[in-house]
């Protein structure tokens, strides 16, 4: 059995590794890591040296919008604010949006200095940079003017709107504590490869499974080789090719990360304000293959079962959905674990079986959970995995040769009895 599970997997992996596909959606990988490094710093070089067209309207009676053309760091953000009549109509500033003559304006209210609200209307209010750029703007313009009501000098205001310094670190009280905005970044690259490369890889065994049973190969391949080494051979070789393709990626990710300052170099983009990235361990890269592993058979297994299952791709779509439900849900919940990494919530998520294996590489990335936490999930997992592939094996045992009609809840309950 052990020598047949051998043949099938190393067809399936050459078979996958030899395609261009293979070296084209591996090289991308690292482009696509570039272009996420490059693009957004690119960006926001040009966004500040081109500056966004702002046109205020001032109906404060108070002359407030004078006091925001002053230089003053906006969040990193430049603007080019152009003061407009107080009067003017919303018609003519929305068509001058829409024309593209300007990106955006704001309304000052005459209630503005006793709560009144600002009113920002542009294309780029979506854009949280400029949102919280105006806003500070419109603050300090609003407390110049307060501050002048109460008879301080431009030096006091000035010094009373002076930011503080705020610096916040991840830790929890084992080793050294990390920028948290950093950790956050790590863990949720972490989570979100493994739930790529789970889901493209279960999918390609499914795919495989549903080629061979429609064209009949199997039929013949049955013949010599038993349904369970075939479909281990098949969970075993797509895996493999998943695994390589994961090492490539984290290779090239930490020496695209380690030498980011050169990367944008080349492009003419500095790197100064850039994020600094904690290092990897070895020990969180080794819990993230053993959960990329455990996850992916156990996903692949529950794969190939529906592929046994179904005739078409068609069909297949519909039957998948339970499994990427199982698999997407986790997703949702990465603010819950990212929020609180050593709550109740959070430690549940992560021994479930249908969660842990996208969830606690985050969490431990994030230093919440303990090697023994590590150990107890890896074991729920394992145990899982054994259950998930002897239930796959006996609905791909029958499925496997049978066609027509998918099978109804019944039959398939007969099937895993029989």
């Amino acid at each position: 059995m052990n020598k047949q599970a051998y043949i099938i997997g190393r067809r399936e992996f050459l078979e996958r590794v030899r395609t261009k596909w293979f070296a084209i959606v591996t090289l991308l990988g690292p482009l696509g890591m570039i272009a996420a490094i490059v693009i957004p710093a690119y960006l926001s070089v040009r966004s500040v040296q081109e500056g966004f067209k702002i046109q205020l309207v001032d109906q404060s009676e108070r002359d407030i919008g004078a006091m925001m053309n002053v230089d003053l760091d906006a969040k990193g953000v430049a603007f080019k604010i152009e003061s407009v009549p107080a009067d003017t109509p919303r018609e003519l500033l929305e068509t001058r949006i829409r024309k593209e003559e300007i990106d955006g304006y704001l309304v000052l209210p005459k209630d503005v200095l006793t709560g009144g609200t600002v009113e920002y209307r542009g294309d780029n209010a979506t854009n949280m940079l400029v949102t919280k750029g105006l806003a500070r703007l419109v603050d300090f313009a609003v407390f110049r003017t307060r501050g002048a009501d109460l008879g301080l000098d431009e030096l006091s205001i000035a010094s009373l709107f002076q930011d503080v310094n705020f610096e916040s670190k991840q830790t929890t009280g084992q080793g050294e504590a990390s920028s948290g905005e950093a950790s956050f970044v790590v863990g949720y690259a972490a989570m979100f490869i493994l739930y790529i490369s789970i889901l493209l890889y279960g999918v390609a065994v499914l795919r495989s499974v549903i080629l061979e049973k429609n064209n009949r190969v199997v039929e013949i391949i049955v013949s010599s080789i038993k349904p369970m080494p075939l479909m281990l051979g098949k969970v075993i070789g797509v895996g493999c090719v998943g695994l390589l393709q994961l090492s490539i990626w984290i290779g090239m990710a930490a020496l695209i990360i380690g030498f980011r300052e050169q990367v944008l170099g080349l492009f003419g983009v500095s790197g100064a304000g850039a994020i600094a990235m904690p290092s990897l361990a070895i020990g969180d890269v080794v819990v993230v293959f053993l959960y990329f592993v455990f996850g992916f058979f156990f996903y692949a297994a529950l794969y190939a079962a529906i592929g046994a299952m179904v005739n078409s791709e068609q069909e297949a779509q519909q039957a998948q959905t339970p499994v990427m439900l199982m698999l997407m849900i986790p997703v949702f919940c990465v603010q819950i674990v990212a929020g609180d990494p050593r709550g109740g919530v959070a430690e549940l998520l992560t021994m479930i079986p249908f969660s842990s294996p996208v969830l606690m590489p985050m969490r431990y990335v994030l230093d919440a959970a303990s090697i023994v936490q590590v150990g107890i999930s890896l074991a729920i997992l394992a145990i899982s995995l054994v259950g998930a592939v002897l239930i796959a094996a006996k609905v791909y045992r029958v499925g496997i040769l049978s066609y027509g009609k998918k099978p109804s809840l019944k039959e398939l309950w007969q099937w895993i009895r029989h």
